[in-house]
């Protein structure tokens, strides 16, 4: 088992993705409406649908998304009411809103099989929150990769276990040391989903994700 590299947070490009015929992913949360109904397959506010897509997705387009967040199949009311400011990119106007809050009860499971890498268990030690990195092979060019899944409420794996695809590893939840960031998953609650390569730097988990899930229809 290696140890999972430094994530590349400052690239602003995505890596071409690989062509491993043959690699089928198991479905990581309960959603399985991606081929069937993309627009609902990632999170998104009311101002910003492109919330949980990866790239150039968030502040208007200032910032770099490395994720890909998956929207919450099953949430349940916490009955707290979440303050938050949207901002309108058009023309740039912010508008507090307050709505109620919602909790994700979603299982996580691994896309593929392999060994479990890093667990972070501590909710607020990272911007992540609780989160499992999980190493794996290409099965054409030997190469390793790793997956991570952010924001976790409870998780079922330790380090150096051995997952099979679609092996639960947790339940999605609101994890995060930014308080910011808490507030935004009790509106948009999603699982944060990345993928990367042994020298940290990032895939676009979107299309890696419509790439090698199979067709299904809910």
């Amino acid at each position: 088992m290696n140890a999972p590299p430094t994530r590349s947070i400052a690239n602003t490009t995505f890596l071409s993705p690989p062509s491993e015929e043959g690699c089928p992913w198991h479905w990581p949360t309960l959603r399985t409406d991606l081929h069937t109904a993309p627009d609902r397959y990632t999170a998104r506010t009311l101002w910003n649908p492109l919330y949980g897509l990866p790239g150039w997705t968030r502040d208007c387009g200032r910032r770099f998304h490395h994720g890909c967040d998956i929207a919450a199949w099953e949430t349940r009311p916490t009955g707290q009411i979440i303050d938050v400011v949207m901002t309108d990119c058009r023309n740039g106007t912010d508008i507090p809103i307050s709505v109620p809050g919602v909790f994700p009860v979603d299982s996580v499971a691994a896309v593929t099989e392999g060994r479990v890498s890093e667990v972070t268990t501590l909710p607020d030690q990272s911007i992540l929150g609780r989160h499992v990195i999980i190493e794996h092979i290409w099965p054409i060019s030997g190469r390793v990769f790793f997956t991570l899944y952010a924001h976790l409420d409870a998780i079922t794996v330790m380090p150096g276990q051995w997952i099979s695809a679609g092996q639960s590893i947790g339940t999605m939840g609101t994890t995060s040391a930014s308080a910011d960031a808490r507030r935004w998953m009790a509106v948009a609650p999603h699982l944060h989903f990345e993928v990367f390569n042994e020298e940290g730097r990032p895939y676009d988990p979107y299309r890696l994700l419509v790439h090698f899930i199979p067709f299904s229809r809910r």
